[in-house]
């Protein structure tokens, strides 16, 4: 079997509330910033790689009190906040020695997956497929075949590991395995038992 990952919220946490607590922004500020991570259309952009983080920002602050110290502030707020879940990295590093053939699927910015990229177990994978560098952006089904033609991989071998269920059905539509995750003991065991190789 093949794992295929997930990060944002699957290998590193993503909480749009904790972040917007982080800012400490006046309520009427918080709500514009928090309307942008909640999956605004801008954010989608960023994550499409259509756009980039000055571009969002000159945009957010002109139609809305947020400065564009703020808006920076707050991209960098969204780095400090990308922090990994240990039980994730521990499976990956035990999927890594026990030679299962790991893959990242990932809707992400370039500016953040290059963040990511600088972490020790981005080399443990056999191919990552950040959405900003295909211009495309999952539930898109062109995305999963995009990293399934590139490593010639077979669905019906691939464990989908993704905490969106929209991103999970259509996995699901091209046969692939699939865990919907929530960083709980038994999600992880659920992960465990696609995979005879790995200790219990």
């Amino acid at each position: 079997m093949i794992a295929l990952w997930d990060l944002g919220n699957v290998v590193v946490q993503w909480n749009p509330q904790d972040i917007l607590r982080r800012l400490q922004l006046p309520e009427d500020k918080a709500e514009q910033a928090g309307r942008l991570l909640n999956g605004g259309e801008l954010w989608l952009d960023l994550d499409r790689g259509v756009t980039d983080e000055a571009t969002v920002a000159e945009q957010i602050c002109s139609v809305s009190d947020l400065t564009t110290a703020e808006m920076h502030r707050c991209f960098d707020v969204v780095r400090e906040s990308l922090v990994d879940f240990p039980e994730s990295v521990k499976l990956i590093n035990q999927m890594r020695d026990a030679g299962i053939p790991m893959y990242v699927l990932s809707n992400m910015s370039l500016v953040n997956a290059q963040y990511l990229r600088t972490r020790d177990y981005f080399e443990w994978f056999d191919g990552v497929v950040i959405s900003a560098e295909e211009k495309l952006i999952k539930p898109d089904p062109a995305l999963f075949k995009r990293v399934i033609d590139r490593y010639r991989l077979n669905p019906h071998e691939i464990v989908f590991i993704d905490d969106s269920l929209p991103n999970i059905e259509a996995a699901k539509a091209l046969g692939m395995n699939t865990v919907h995750f929530h960083a709980t003991e038994r999600c992880y065991q659920r992960i465990r038992e696609y995979f005879a190789e790995l200790p219990g």
